[in-house]
């Protein structure tokens, strides 16, 4: 691919400075409530729905977003295993009906999903966005095996008695799993996409109930397999957390400097602020973010956006290696008003002086 947008991306992935400072945002946008017509459920089943949700929502802004991370229903494998999910009135959340793995045994139960089979849809909506996309990098959205297995193929609480009592058992599920996440990742990257993004995390939960080693063990292992395994330009991991828990403390020290990406974002606005995190991360990964989801973008004022960019850019612009982004998933409600907010502001104050 070469296009402007593109070599910007690339430019600060890579911790250079670009031409000007890029900025994306991202939801659940078969479900955003100002993207009439399209379907949050009927995406999960049709790889077109998906991607024509994401181009409407491209063609609807005033200002152009430098990168497309696409972000498909998150539990969109265990429902390939068999886990069931209540889509109602379009809402981004599906409550859970059912989960794959109830009790032990049901690990073995578990098969790799084929990315030409099971998977087929989600790799269609890459082939469609690299087709009619050819100058917008997209990523596809990957959850992390253990957050796949504790949020949708079986529950907190399942997962975390057998890691207890049942760790073969576990292990042999999170092999399923993380081999399901590079085939499907691979093909993704195949059909055009220029990355991956990587989700951990999964709702904070993890940060409480595991201690370091466990996370080693259970969660960084696995990540590691997947992450080694996809070759692709952007590799850009999101730090999930929530008020279940955050990784603050290991986040402060340097911990995720051992995960194989080339870019980090986080919820800055919960725990440690972009400013620090570029400080302690900035030499080894790109930082991504900046802009507060859950308060600013969701119920701010397009003047209250303007002056959150220019001091996230102010903080972060020098020596490149920055794009403007949300802390999390922004919510469905979020205005369009405030879309163009971010973009405007970012073409008034991003650029850099040559």
């Amino acid at each position: 691919m070469e296009s402007e947008r593109y070599n910007r991306v690339l430019a600060v992935i890579q911790g250079k400075v670009p031409d000007r400072v890029p900025w994306a945002l991202w939801g659940h946008f078969p479900a955003c409530e100002w993207l009439k017509g399209y379907s949050w459920e009927k995406s999960v089943r049709d790889g077109e729905e998906s991607a024509k949700a994401h181009m409407a929502l491209l063609r609807e802004l005033d200002y152009n977003m430098d990168m497309l991370k696409v972000t498909p229903y998150y539990r969109f494998m265990a429902i390939q295993w068999g886990s069931k999910f209540e889509f109602i009135n379009n809402e981004e959340d599906a409550p859970t009906k059912e989960v794959a793995v109830k009790k032990t045994d049901d690990w073995e139960k578990l098969w790799v999903l084929s990315p030409r089979k099971e998977l087929r849809e989600f790799v269609r909506s890459c082939e469609i966005l690299s087709h009619d996309l050819r100058r917008v990098p997209f990523i596809y959205t990957i959850p992390s095996p253990i957050i796949q297995a504790m949020n949708g193929i079986s529950t907190p609480d399942q997962v975390l008695k057998d890691m207890k009592e049942n760790p073969d058992a576990l292990k042999h599920g999170l092999e399923t799993i993380t081999q399901t996440a590079i085939d499907f990742s691979k093909a993704c990257v195949d059909a055009g996409a220029a990355g991956i993004f990587f989700g951990i995390g999964g709702g904070g939960r993890i940060w409480r109930e595991l201690n370091e080693k466990q996370l080693e063990e259970y969660d960084v292992y696995y990540d590691k397999k997947v992450l080694d395994a996809v070759k692709c330009p952007i590799k850009l991991m999101h730090i999930c957390s929530t008020s279940l828990g955050n990784p603050q403390e290991i986040f402060d020290k340097g911990w995720f400097k051992k995960y194989s990406v080339n870019a980090l974002n986080w919820d800055s606005h919960s725990w440690t602020p972009i400013k620090k995190g570029k400080q302690i991360y900035g030499d080894n990964y790109c930082i991504c973010g900046g802009l507060d989801h859950a308060r600013l973008l969701r119920r701010g004022t397009p003047e209250q956006i303007d002056q959150a960019v220019k001091q996230t850019i102010e903080e972060c612009k020098e020596g490149g290696g920055f794009m403007i982004g949300p802390g999390c998933t922004v919510f469905q409600d979020m205005p369009i008003s405030n879309f163009n907010a971010v973009g405007k502001a970012v073409w008034k104050y991003g650029e850099y002086k040559k």
